[in-house]
């Protein structure tokens, strides 16, 4: 049986002015010449030939199916980034606020501070009614304090008028039985 050879192209030969310096004749500083090439002996036999040719053609067709898999491969990664890229964008979409959502929630804030304003104000109107209360307390305090003060004066003054009806009812009895008409004109005008 033939040994098979993968199909080669033939190249063209360099000329000498592409050709690398033999070891030679680079280290004496000449001018090379270029080395006779050998050609490839070509097979003979039409039947090696063809081998060859499926032997490549087998090789080209493993690196195109290896390529292939692997564009097919990107192509499927692309195409999944390219969904969750559009997921993902549907989904910010959705989750974004709309300038009506701003101008609610500015419109909120607002209130809130509007609220806070009368609540400040409010509160400074019910500090300035309990330092009123406290002051009209004070003030019930000092008059009731002074009522029972005058209500003490008012006692002794009282007590001081009965000793004092007690004293002249004892000093008209004791003076010789005044008239009666004295007597009663006395208690007419007591209390």
């Amino acid at each position: 049986m033939a040994v098979r050879r993968p199909f080669r192209r033939r190249r063209a030969e360099p000329t000498a002015d592409q050709s690398p310096p033999s070891s030679a004749s680079a280290e004496n500083g000449e001018a090379t010449t270029p080395a006779p090439a050998t050609p490839a002996p070509a097979p003979t036999d039409p039947n090696e030939r063809i081998d060859g040719l499926r032997a490549w053609v087998a090789q080209l067709h493993r690196r195109l199916a290896t390529r292939t898999y692997v564009g097919a491969a990107v192509a499927v990664l692309a195409l999944a980034a390219a969904a969750v890229a559009l997921v993902l964008t549907l989904d910010l979409k959705q989750d974004a606020a709309t300038n009506g959502d701003i101008q609610s929630l500015q419109d909120q804030i607002s209130a809130v501070e509007q609220t806070a304003s009368q609540s400040q104000a409010a509160q400074e109107d019910v500090q300035a009614l309990d330092r009123r209360l406290a002051q009209l307390e004070d003030d019930v305090n000092r008059i009731s304090t002074g009522q029972t003060t005058t209500r003490r004066e008012l006692r002794v003054v009282q007590d001081d008028i009965k000793e004092l009806r007690s004293q002249v009812a004892s000093a008209r009895s004791s003076s010789g039985g005044g008239s009666q008409a004295g007597q009663a004109s006395g208690q007419a005008s007591g209390p």
